[in-house]
């Protein structure tokens, strides 16, 4: 932008000096590289259907605001393939709302996706992240649902997956969502919102898990 104080060689000289990230901020004014930093959007092979899986999980990371400038709540279907090569993740739903609100998405999501599909939601230290799980399970009865704390920061929770990615073992379906999680996991650690990557996080680990579900029966670990 400006090649009289700032020509080609002094900046490529300035790049191999700051490294992907300090480039990404000072130079690009982007707090991750392009392409992703933790996750890259280039190591996601799209696919145009879900293939046969032998489990789907949906993760959920939960908000309780309309306010645009706050996180949103967030849910993330993703599967284990049937033919053991690897995960795919198949949709994601994201939306600010108010406590109503949230409680009507989570419900809609977990209807549509069935008792095939088993979800995982995330419940805050103290008695009243306790009292909202409670809540949700209650909503949600009939479905294979569980909730549990996390465990660790959101970093360490996402590098089980971020492994995954960035050998070639994560599929995604084509679909509307892409452009928003893709760019929100491309930014992680440093974008502003993560709420799609807990939740992904959140599904992918609870997959790996391999808890024992069965349809109807609900469990709240704490």
């Amino acid at each position: 932008m400006f090649p009289e104080r700032f020509p080609e060689p002094q900046v490529a000289e300035l790049e191999r000096t700051l490294g992907s990230y300090a480039t990404a901020g000072q130079l690009q004014q982007r707090p991750a590289p392009r392409g992703g930093g933790m996750f890259k959007r280039s190591d996601f092979r799209a696919v145009p259907t879900l293939p046969a899986c032998k489990r789907l999980m949906r993760g959920w990371d939960l908000a309780a605001t309309a306010d645009e400038k706050a996180a949103a709540t967030a849910g993330v279907l993703i599967g284990e393939k049937a033919d053991g090569s690897g995960f795919v993740i198949a949709h994601a739903v994201r939306e600010q709302a108010d406590p109503a609100g949230t409680r009507r998405l989570i419900k809609n999501t977990a209807t549509q996706d069935g008792k095939a599909i088993y979800g995982s939601l995330p419940q805050d230290p103290g008695q009243a992240g306790k009292a909202q799980v409670q809540d949700l399970i209650a909503m949600l009865a009939g479905l294979p649902y569980e909730a549990s704390p996390e465990s660790g920061d959101k970093i360490t929770r996402a590098e089980p997956l971020a492994a995954q990615v960035a050998v070639g073992n994560v599929e995604i379906v084509e679909g509307p969502w892409n452009e928003a999680f893709l760019g929100e996991l491309e930014l992680f650690p440093f974008g502003k919102w993560k709420d799609q990557v807990d939740a992904v996080s959140r599904a992918f680990n609870e997959l790996l898990m391999k808890p024992e579900y069965s349809a109807g029966k609900m469990v709240i670990r704490i």
